[in-house]
């Protein structure tokens, strides 16, 4: 075949390739950066009944032994 189809064939084949790989990494690197943003709910919620000082020092202001998040 001629020098000619070989230039015109092998960019509309390589540049659609490449166009979705770099689709998939940036997919790929959103979920990561979603996965590093989710709160584990079970551990905020410990943290919660335990209280922190704020709800200690409100717990304390009201007497109370418990606050309720």
């Amino acid at each position: 075949m001629s020098l000619e189809f070989y230039i015109l064939v092998i960019p509309c084949c390589a540049i659609p390739v490449f166009l979705v790989s770099l689709d998939y990494l940036n997919k790929t690197a959103d979920l990561e950066r979603r996965k590093r943003n989710v709160i584990d709910f079970d551990k905020f919620i410990k943290n919660k009944e335990e209280g922190d000082d704020v709800d200690t020092d409100i717990a304390n202001l009201l007497v109370i032994d418990k606050i309720a998040a």
